[in-house]
């Protein structure tokens, strides 16, 4: 209740102000009648009415007559509507129409206020105001004619808040004069934003559910929310594909966003797993963008990556995520090993021995690994295989000129192919003769027995002689015919015993022609050697019909052997 007293007590001043500009009102004549002068002879009524206006938030006075009076404009009504109004009454003894507690309980009941009647009329009465006993508020000189709100009432004002761009602000308040006002305690929201605090129009910061104890008379005190980006941008995706070993490109994408302050820069690294290193792969530059930026970017070089984005707004707000790996392959198998097959003439069952690696081109990285070798022979037939190497040695059906085929696949389709051609000869030279197989009077052999003292020999390396049906032989190298005479051999020149081929040719050929001599009756035997380019020798011994008598010491003339 004091605390009422006191805010009356200084509205109420203010209203003493007021009246201090206004023009002295003077009591009746007794004897004025009423007219429009403002005299008379004292016949006209004056009515007094107190209301309570809630459009003005005051309490107005109305003063009616029962006849014109100039002061009234000519007319037998007037409403006093503020504090300078200083119309003229010219009547010393009114009547109440409509009292001021009448007046005052409405204003309790319609604006919402909690006046006590009796302390508002204790104050008027300490101001000088004083009831002349017919309930008309009145001082020395003049009436109360106006009593605003400002004047009777304790003040207030609308507390309204703005969202200041968010959404979600609270509902309007009302601040009354000397009570502290706890602020609304809900926050607004705004995408990208952080709510800080309220700036109040009149100055100062406030927080949710704070005190507030500003007073003024009317009006609105305006909270306008304060925002600060303090949100890093959203990075809804990000991904980096394939996530396996690939022969193609990879894709990196992105979208990212911030509706705060809005995106100046994405920063795209890479880092390599052969160098072990980051570098910055791609930049984007904006001036705070708002709206949602997708981006895709290709990868074409080869290796092992992962990718780390940066976005920033302009608050300085950083987002950063790192992708999965992609494994780009690009590169071929490398095979090795070729070089150790013998790919010349050779009786020894060549081996095929190869391997092979997947790095990735001018490192020393494993790509996609290898899938497999495998070694074809010419008609496409796989005769052996391995992950990293394979090895195969020619089987005697593979005697003669082959090819091979070796692929090398990688585990993303990537083949490396390369041949080798085999000469493989293992069968050796034909010698073909006259000579015969004689049996001596004491039972023994004599193979190889030329009984004309002739020899006469065909000698060729035809693929015929094989039993593995090869499609070439490696061809005759060399033929000698040697005469060996007690384990001394002699190399027997002449255009018919000896010749050496340059050229490996399957159908080269040999006929070989020596007449023995009867000078030659010592020699032991004679013996051809033939060497073909695979490196086969045949050997083939031959005796003579003059040697096998002179061991015997007969004398047998030849002509009797040429039946």
């Amino acid at each position: 209740m004091q605390r009422i007293k006191s805010v009356v007590f200084s509205l109420l001043m203010v209203f003493v102000f007021a009246f201090a500009f206004s023009s002295t009102v003077l009591a009746d004549d007794i004897d004025d009648t009423g007219g429009t002068d403002g005299g008379g002879s004292g016949t006209n009524i004056y009515t007094f009415y107190y209301n309570y206006d809630s459009s003005k938030d005051a309490i107005v006075l109305t003063v009616n007559t029962k006849r014109p009076i100039n002061s009234f404009g000519n007319t037998t009504s007037h409403t006093f509507t503020g504090p300078s109004d200083d119309t003229y009454i010219p009547s010393s003894n009114p009547q109440l129409g409509g009292s001021l507690e009448d007046a005052i309980s409405t204003m309790n009941a319609v604006g919402g206020y909690d006046l006590d009647i009796s302390t508002v009329k204790s104050k008027l009465n300490e101001l000088g105001y004083y009831d002349g006993g017919n309930g008309i508020w009145r001082r020395t000189g003049g009436y109360l004619t106006y009593i605003d709100a400002n004047k009777i009432r304790p003040t207030k004002h609308t507390v309204h808040y703005d969202a200041n761009g968010g959404t979600g602000a609270p509902s309007d308040q009302t601040k009354k004069q000397g009570i502290t006002l706890k602020l609304r305690t809900k926050k607004p929201t705004r995408t990208g934003y952080t709510f800080k605090y309220w700036v109040a129009s009149i100055g100062g910061h406030y927080n949710p559910g704070g005190d507030y104890t500003h007073d003024q008379d009317g009006g609105i005190v305006t909270m306008k929310a304060h925002w600060k980006d303090e949100t890093a941008p959203n990075l809804s995706s990000f991904y980096a594909i394939p996530n396996y070993w690939s022969a193609g490109n990879g894709t990196i994408g992105f979208t990212v966003q911030d509706e705060g302050s809005g995106i100046v820069s994405i920063v795209l690294e890479r880092y390599s797993y052969v160098t072990r290193s980051w570098s910055t792969f791609k930049t984007w530059s904006y001036s705070g963008k708002k709206t949602a930026i997708s981006k895709t970017v290709t990868e074409s070089n080869e290796g092992v990556f992962k990718y780390r984005l940066t976005v920033e707004d302009k608050e300085g707000n950083t987002t950063t995520m790192t992708s999965d790996t992609i494994y780009l392959d690009h590169s071929n198998p490398v095979l090795y090993g070729m070089e150790t097959t013998n790919t010349e003439w050779t009786n020894i069952a060549p081996v095929i021995s190869v391997r092979a690696t997947d790095y990735l081109y001018g490192t020393l990285y494993t790509g996609s690994d290898l899938a497999g070798i495998e070694i074809k022979d010419d008609s496409g037939r796989c005769v052996a295989d391995g992950v990293h190497n394979a090895s195969y040695t020619l089987q005697p059906r593979y005697e003669g000129i082959h090819t091979w085929t070796i692929i090398a696949t990688d585990n993303v389709g990537h083949t490396t192919t390369t041949y080798i051609t085999t000469k493989y000869d293992i069968t050796k030279p034909g010698i073909d003769g006259t000579e015969i197989t004689y049996v001596l009077p004491d039972g023994t052999y004599v193979s190889g027995y030329c009984q004309d003292n002739i020899i006469n020999q065909h000698i060729d390396d035809e693929v015929r002689r094989s039993v593995n049906n090869p499609n070439v032989s490696s061809g005759l190298k060399s033929v000698i015919l040697y005469r060996v005479t007690r384990g001394s051999r002699e190399v027997i020149y002449s255009g018919n015993t000896k010749a050496t081929f340059y050229v490996s040719d399957t159908h080269s050929f040999y006929n070989m022609l020596y007449e023995i001599q009867a000078t030659e009756k010592t020699a032991s035997y004679y013996e051809i050697i033939v060497t073909d380019f695979a490196g086969n020798v045949t050997r083939k011994k031959l005796t003579s019909q003059y040697s096998l008598l002179t061991w015997f010491h007969t004398s047998i003339d030849r002509s009797s052997y040429n039946k």
